[in-house]
């Protein structure tokens, strides 16, 4: 008995979606002033690190001190030693050959001071009462309070023990984190719109420079045919006049050979004094007169004329009609990722059967979900193996706005179908 075999339809769209997770992380809330005095500031000069005198050098000890403080301190201290102790941890320093400003400087301050010079500082919302106590945001009710004003609680109900409560600058990071998200998310996905509507329009040029040039090259055929026919019938109308031609030519020379022959007999009749050779002249030209009368008529006649004639029409007028019909520009309004597909199953259990042709069913829809009726849209499908090999398949257009799609799978297993229309994925099933 045959096995069950279970195809899967997935698209394409399907075999390219990615799980994707946010992980919204709590930020803990620096004081500026403390940050900026423990790691933005000379210890020794107690100045703010910047570009220019006060510039972080990175000693080889891994203590950070400002250009100028160096530069006071290797001036007092090096005299011949060619070297002066950190300020800090008191480790003897050799000055490099270009001095202290040759000294490395510190990329890891120079990288906070760029980052602190993007950022502004925090604002914490407070209460417009109690200007020193901070606002807190209720995640439950969706609700911004003071604790102070609210004796603790902000439900009108009650108690709100079990409500999920943050200050709200937090709720404002955390919502901020997610409307950037959301934003990245929304433009990424109209990054990939215009990427797919663009590639569309790409499509949409090739094939129309395809249709113009099959235009070109089918009528560039049938004036070919055309001209052929016309050199045919040209050389027919001019091998009939030849044939006529030489007949009244010959003719010609007869009547000329006829005319010279009594211009000669006709010659010294006038000198002529015997009766008898006079009569048997006449009697001549008698026979003669006979004979002229066959040439006088042509032999041949100038009748030629080319018949375009086809039954009661002209034959241009045919040829007219033809070329009106001749040809058809087909477009389609067929939406891939409204279109579905099912698999036509011959088993019980809604499998279908290994070795046995079997089908799915493309059932083609447009933009708005209705129904197509006609086919003639260019239906592509992948049929393979769980370990990914190719197996053949067949497509027939029923010209009813559905399509069948004909494979064989050689043994039981699970198969992924992957049906495109105009090279897009369809719907995933």
């Amino acid at each position: 008995m045959d096995q069950p075999v279970t195809i899967a339809i997935q698209t394409r769209v399907g075999e390219r979606m990615i799980s994707m997770s946010s992980t919204l992380v709590e930020t803990v809330s620096i004081n500026y002033e403390d940050f900026n005095e423990s790691f933005l500031t000379c210890s020794t000069c107690l100045c703010v690190y910047d570009g220019s005198a006060h510039t972080p050098k990175l000693l080889p000890c891994s203590h950070t001190v400002c250009l100028e403080c160096l530069s006071h301190i290797a001036s007092s201290q090096t005299r011949d030693t060619g070297s002066f102790r950190c300020p800090i941890c008191r480790e003897l320093i050799t000055i490099p050959r270009g001095g202290v400003a040759a000294l490395p400087p510190s990329f890891l301050v120079n990288q906070l001071l760029d980052l602190m010079s993007r950022q502004r500082r925090e604002v914490i919302p407070k209460c417009s009462v109690h200007i020193n106590q901070e606002l807190l945001f209720c995640e439950t009710c969706d609700t911004v309070f003071c604790s102070l004003c609210t004796g603790g609680s902000h439900s009108t109900g009650g108690s709100s023990c079990e409500h999920t409560i943050i200050p709200f600058s937090i709720a404002i990071k955390r919502m901020s984190e997610i409307l950037l998200y959301k934003a990245n998310d929304c433009i990424s996905k109209l990054g990939q719109a215009h990427d797919a509507v663009s590639d569309e329009l790409k499509r949409l040029d090739e094939a129309t420079e395809a249709c113009l040039s099959q235009v070109s090259r089918t009528f560039e055929e049938i004036t070919a045919l055309a001209e052929k026919r016309r050199l045919a019938l040209s050389n027919a109308v001019k091998e009939a006049r030849d044939k006529k031609k030489q007949v009244l030519e010959e003719q010609l020379k007869l009547i000329a050979a006829e005319k010279a022959k009594v211009d000669g007999e006709c010659d010294g009749l006038q000198y002529q004094v015997e009766v008898r050779n006079i009569t048997q002249k006449i009697s001549s030209l008698t026979e003669k007169l006979d004979s002229v009368a066959t040439l006088a008529e042509p032999r041949e006649n100038s009748f030629l004329t080319c018949d375009f004639q086809s039954g009661q029409s002209g034959a241009v007028e045919v040829v007219k009609k033809a070329l009106d019909t001749f040809g058809k520009v087909r477009t389609s309004t067929t939406f891939p990722s409204l279109c579905s597909a099912e698999v036509d199953t011959v088993a019980s259990s809604g499998d279908v059967v290994a070795k046995l042709k079997c089908s799915a069913t493309l059932s083609t829809v447009d933009y708005h979900g209705k129904a197509r009726t006609s086919g003639g849209d260019p239906v592509s499908a992948e049929l393979r193996t769980s370990s990914g090999q190719l197996l053949e398949t067949e497509i027939q257009d029923l010209d009813d706005g559905t399509y069948k799609v004909w494979f064989r799978p050689p043994a039981a297993g699970t198969y992924t179908l992957n049906l495109s229309v105009f090279q897009r994925p369809i719907k995933d099933k």
